[in-house]
């Protein structure tokens, strides 16, 4: 029976140096998704925290005051520079 683990560690190259560009765009592009789920999970905690509940309402129609404002971009900055750095290689130095 085969280690379902060994998806983790391929034998064969998945991607050759031509594709780099391409994994980069699809980090990135994840990258993207992780700061809005990043910002909808920090806008129901807000609400939680507010109202007690959350309803999928609020949540969409949720105005954030200068405070918040300050922490996403806080977040979204630390998120973006952290996958920027490990892509240029920076993380290792």
């Amino acid at each position: 029976m085969k280690d379902p683990r060994d998806f983790n560690t391929p034998d064969t190259q998945i991607l050759g140096p031509e594709h780099v560009d391409n994994l980069a765009r699809a980090v990135l592009s994840l990258t993207r998704e992780v700061a809005v789920l990043t910002d909808r999970v920090m806008v129901i905690e807000t609400l939680l925290e507010r109202e007690g509940v959350v309803t999928i309402e609020a949540i969409d129609t949720f105005e954030p005051d200068a405070a918040f404002q300050k922490r996403i971009d806080a977040a979204m900055a630390t998120i973006t520079a952290g996958v920027i750095t490990a892509l240029q290689g920076a993380d290792r130095d």
